[in-house]
């Protein structure tokens, strides 16, 4: 018996990506819910609080939820994403940083906004061109994020806070309005 060889076909293409269409920016309800979906990466959930603080100073925000992730190298499923975007006007998912999370962070945020909430997704900056090719990928080309230092699971609380308050307006400006948020 011959040995047999089987060869892969990298050419084929993968079929469309069902585009995504942001979820409507609005006026926000004056008691607000700030969804915050914690990937379990270090001090994701610190970064996520520091920003949900600096939000509350910008933002109509009456509570703030936060959901932790069994896994930072997975998406939500579809059934937790329905039943937390019923009770979200707003999300933030992270911590991006490294490839496998900061994929598995921004489809959360792209999945919350095919639900129609406001999302974006909070990145170190090394992971900029991951991001762009994975929102590509997955059918919302040039979807924004919030992008800080690399590496954040080093920074101190003081550093951590900074870095809060660096991105805390581009995130206001994400989640209320269409256009600056960097999608047509």
């Amino acid at each position: 018996m011959s040995p047999t060889i089987t060869v892969h076909r990298p050419d084929i293409e993968d079929p469309p990506v069902e585009p995504v269409t942001l979820a409507p920016r609005s006026e926000l309800p004056e008691d607000a819910r700030l969804l915050l979906v914690d990937n379990g990466k270090a001090k994701a959930r610190d970064l996520l609080l520091y920003l949900a603080a600096e939000l509350k100073q910008r933002l109509p925000i009456g509570s703030v939820e936060v959901v932790s992730k069994p896994s930072a190298g997975a998406p939500l499923e579809d059934d937790q994403v329905s039943e937390l975007a019923a009770r979200s006007d707003l999300v933030i998912a992270g911590l991006g940083d490294c490839g496998a999370c900061s994929a598995c962070s921004l489809q959360d945020a792209l999945l919350f906004e095919r639900a129609g909430v406001p999302s974006t997704v909070l990145i170190t900056e090394v992971f900029i061109a991951n991001i762009a090719r994975f929102s590509q990928a997955l059918g919302c080309p040039g979807y924004h994020s919030l992008v800080v230092p690399h590496p954040a699971a080093t920074k101190s609380e003081a550093q951590l806070r900074q870095f809060a308050a660096s991105v805390a307006d581009a995130a206001c400006d994400q989640l209320r309005s269409r256009a600056l948020a960097g999608v047509s």
